[in-house]
């Protein structure tokens, strides 16, 4: 049996990632008689990221040559200012356990709409900021917010609202929440990480129309 490779791991974390949707989706269905509405909710969140990711990196899959190209006019966009091994730590270092919190925690509502807002600003991002901004007509990962994220998130605010309202204080501290983790998990290893020298590249089908850079330039492809 094969060990576990943080290389290979690196590769094919979108593909693992799938696979893992639909497992949750399973033991999901199987535990929904013993979970409250929010938390069933929150792990198909779960499970709508995971999809999402899948769009974004694997098919269409050009999400980071629109990112680094497209927005951020890299002259080596394979691997700068995003790179795989910041994609596999803003995805799934970060992102996997704060769209799980919620699901381990259920009674803590902030911390499940904290992901839920998250979600939904995605399909903001992908349907109208991204493509603008780089002269796109879509952005992989804009179909799994529409079509996923955001019924899903409409329906556990309605979910938790009908077993009492929302509180000011509980829609602070989610909105905080979800701007902490942007900063933190999304931004913050995009900062740390970004290195032009970088082995950690994309691949050509992950550039798709925006791929500027030779081959034979980017080395150690993801």
């Amino acid at each position: 049996m094969a060990r576990f490779s943080l290389d290979g791991y690196r590769k094919q974390w979108p593909r693992v990632g799938g696979v893992l949707a639909m497992a949750l989706g399973g033991v999901t269905a199987l535990a929904s008689g013993r979970m409250s509405k929010p938390q069933t909710l929150s792990a198909v969140n779960f499970g709508a990221l995971l999809v999402h990711q899948y769009e974004e990196y694997q098919d269409p899959g050009w999400f980071p040559g629109q990112f680094n190209h497209g927005l951020f006019h890299s002259d080596s966009p394979r691997n700068y200012p995003l790179n795989t091994n910041g994609a596999l730590c803003v995805n799934a270092a970060f992102g996997y356990p704060y769209y799980i919190a919620p699901v381990l925690f259920p009674k803590v509502r902030w911390l499940g709409l904290s992901p839920v807002l998250f979600g939904m600003a995605q399909a903001v991002g992908h349907g109208i900021i991204f493509p603008r901004l780089a002269g796109d007509k879509y952005s992989p990962g804009f179909l799994a917010s529409a079509l996923l994220h955001v019924p899903i998130g409409l329906t556990y605010i309605r979910a938790v609202q009908a077993d009492r309202p929302l509180t000011k204080a509980e829609w602070a501290a989610a909105i905080a929440y979800t701007v902490a983790f942007a900063a933190v998990g999304v931004a913050g290893p995009n900062l740390v990480m970004h290195d032009k020298n970088s082995p950690y590249a994309f691949t050509a089908a992950q550039m798709g129309h925006h791929d500027t850079q030779a081959p034979a330039a980017a080395t150690g492809e993801a």
